[in-house]
């Protein structure tokens, strides 16, 4: 009994030790397009583009059991058949990554990692790691797809990940697509952990908009089906550098959808808009080197222009992808937690079981922030926690100084007033600087006036002010009397 007590303790704080650490990617090194399934130029959207990182574990800072993650913001998938990476260096694995695609799914895909027992606190290692990648540049109508249509444009772009708040940059040329934006487009892609293929078609352009027309795509044999369960139908008002809709509005339209065809017939499409349609198609274990789509594209626009243009496209997988696996249904949830960061993972998943594979998006608890004052010299943060479907929230207080004011005289020409911040108490001293007074001589005089005044005659800083009293003349009576002398006088 005291054996499985130990044994308790010690697993107990071995999960305590753990903790999540960022900054193991420490640069983003190389980004290169290597062509690897015929497609007719190097679009963002097509595999294979590899990514070259750098990385760093240090063991004073990390330990087993730590875990770290790395978002890729607008990466489609890996394009390989491994599920995890090793951090590598001189043969020791000190780190396995998780691959988690975002495809349909979400707007990143990202890696999950944990250090493995290789690392040691006398132990700093350090590497390069190669990701075969491709990006998410758009093509369906899903929310996912439109928000990630905007990510790049043709030209100079920086593709930024991210690794807690730690950020890899590196800049990248993007070719724009030669295909014409204004004909009939096309497009289609594997989804790995479908078995699967989301397929696009856009309506050739109208410039003045549609009257009426004709939309979809079918299967020439019986090697694809399509799953009418996972459609999507939109307008859009433009497409990207790579002919994706970078929006999806509804509109009016009439749709019939079987397991061999998916066709939309629509009217009255306003100029400036165009039609599109997409759905998951499953390619059967038969059809091993690729599949025809034939796609309907008849329309009527509104300047009376027409057009027929039916198209038979023979679409091809390319090297490393893992479209032949076995697959089943995904089901995509949500699912709240007390994590900092949104992740996606997929549940154990058994094919000789399970029928459903679940991939679930984990989302953090919502916070919001409010911000107070007090009294004080520092900021402080406190959050108030929260339970799965509340709101947690974060109280920033600001601190605000009070002030006391002292007032002195000074030999100065004019009033000044300092203020002085104190770095270690809440009270500011403001020091209010007044000029000496003048000295002051008085004089009196007599005035014609009735009344007593008095006047201040001021010569400015550092002289002598004057006060002047006026006093009226006393009133006077004058008598003349005789007297015994010989001479007049005065009294």
């Amino acid at each position: 009994m005291k054996t499985v007590i130990l044994l308790h303790l010690f697993f107990y704080c071995t999960i305590a030790m753990a903790k999540t650490i960022s900054g193991v990617f420490t640069s983003f090194n190389s980004l290169t397009y290597t062509n690897t399934g015929n497609y007719p130029y190097g679009g963002p959207g097509y595999p294979t583009w590899t990514a070259v990182l750098g990385w760093s574990l240090d063991g004073t800072l990390a330990s087993p059991g730590d875990t770290f993650t790395l978002v890729m913001p607008c990466v489609f998938k890996f394009i390989t058949t491994q599920t995890s990476v090793d951090l590598t260096a001189n043969g020791v694995k000190y780190a396995t990554c998780t691959f988690h695609a975002g495809e349909d799914f979400t707007t990143f895909s990202s890696m999950s990692c944990v250090v493995n027992n290789g690392l040691a606190s006398n132990i700093r290692a350090f590497g390069t790691v190669r990701l075969p990648i491709s990006f998410n540049v758009g093509g369906t109508g899903s929310s996912v797809n439109i928000q990630d249509s905007k990510c790049f444009t043709a030209g100079t772009n920086t593709v930024t990940f991210t690794d807690g708040d730690h950020k890899i940059s590196t800049t990248v040329n993007f070719p724009k697509t030669p295909q014409s934006s204004s004909s009939l487009v096309y497009f289609a892609r594997v989804i790995p952990s479908l078995d699967k293929l989301s397929s696009l078609v856009v309506a050739s352009q109208c410039t003045a908009g549609y009257a009426s027309g004709v939309l979809g795509f079918s299967a020439t044999k019986d090697d694809v089906t399509i799953d009418c369960s996972t459609i999507h139908v939109g307008i859009t008002n433009g497409l990207n550098s790579w002919n994706m809709p970078v929006s999806s509005e509804s509109f009016s339209y009439t749709k019939t959808c079987t397991p061999n065809s998916f066709i939309i017939t629509y009217e009255n499409v306003p100029a400036g808009y165009r039609p599109f349609i997409d759905s998951y198609v499953k390619k059967s274990a038969t059809a091993t080197n690729g599949f025809n789509l034939n796609y309907t594209n008849i329309y009527n626009c509104m300047d009376g222009k027409k057009g027929n243009d039916p198209l038979i496209y023979f679409w091809t997988s390319y090297t490393n992808s893992d479209a032949g696996s076995n697959g089943a249904a995904v089901v995509v949830t949500t699912r709240t937690v007390t994590d900092s960061t949104t992740a996606i993972t997929t549940l154990p998943f058994d094919p000789t079981v399970d029928k459903t594979k679940t991939i679930e998006v984990i989302e953090p608890i919502p916070t919001t922030t409010i911000t107070t004052s007090y009294v004080g010299i520092s900021t402080s943060l406190s959050t108030k926690t929260a339970t799965i479907g509340g709101t947690a929230t974060v109280v920033v207080d600001v601190p605000y100084h009070t002030t006391t004011t002292i007032t002195s005289i000074w030999t100065g020409s004019a009033t000044t007033s300092s203020t002085y911040t104190n770095p270690t108490d809440s009270i500011d001293t403001v020091v209010v600087q007044v000029p000496s007074p003048n000295p002051t001589v008085t004089t009196t005089q007599f005035w014609s006036g009735s009344v007593p005044t008095t006047e201040t005659v001021t010569t400015g800083p550092q002289g002598t002010d004057s006060v002047i009293i006026k006093e009226p003349h006393n009133p006077t009576v004058t008598t003349t009397e005789f007297w015994s002398e010989s001479f007049a006088t005065t009294e």
